[in-house]
Parts: structure tokens; sequence; C-alpha cells
């Protein structure tokens, strides 16, 4: 078994609910023994499967990260725009004046 597909599959709601149902759970902890964490039923396909499986998920991790750098960065812009507008450093009427042309 290819490890980053285990890693993926005990991540997903399938591992979650296996770990979550035998964890001994105490006040904000949980824990799981080794005999526990031998009994994870993984699903096995062939390693080829697996192998698609990892980069498709890779794919999307690399997807999501890119978005939530681009909203930090969308954040950032509209944090100094606003700025730069209640400081008077930068006038919304041509902004508002083309929103109305259209």
């Amino acid at each position: 078994m290819l490890p980053e597909y285990l890693a993926y599959l005990a991540q997903s709601p399938y591992g979650k609910s296996y770990f979550l149902s035998v964890a001994h759970k105490t006040t904000n902890l949980a824990c799981i023994n080794k005999t526990k964490l031998g009994n994870f039923p993984a699903l096995i396909p062939p390693l080829e499967k697996q192998s698609s499986i990892v980069n498709i998920l890779r794919a999307c991790d690399a997807k999501i990260a890119a978005l939530e750098r681009e909203t930090q960065h969308m954040n950032e812009l509209f944090r100094v725009m606003l700025d730069a507008v209640m400081a008077g450093r930068l006038s919304v009427t041509p902004l508002i004046e083309e929103h109305q042309r259209q």
C-alpha cells in the first residue's frame, strides 16, 4: 500500500468515522491504541489505482492551496484599498459613475 494513499484514506470521512468510533475519548482528547490502529479496515485497490487516486487528490490539494492563497491576496487587496478610500487617497466616484453607465 502506498503511504500517501493510506494517509488520504485515514483523513477521509471513512477513516475519520472508523477512528472516532474506536478512539478512547476524554475531555478534549481522543486516543487510539496500536491494536485499534492496526485493525483499521483499509480499502486496498491495486497499486496503479492507489497511485491514480493519490495523484488526483494531490492535484485537488494544490488547487485548494492556490485558491486559499488567492483569497488571502484578495482580502489583503481589499483591506489596502479600503484603507486608501477611508484615508482619502483613493476615490470611488469613477467606479460608481461607470457602474451607473452600465
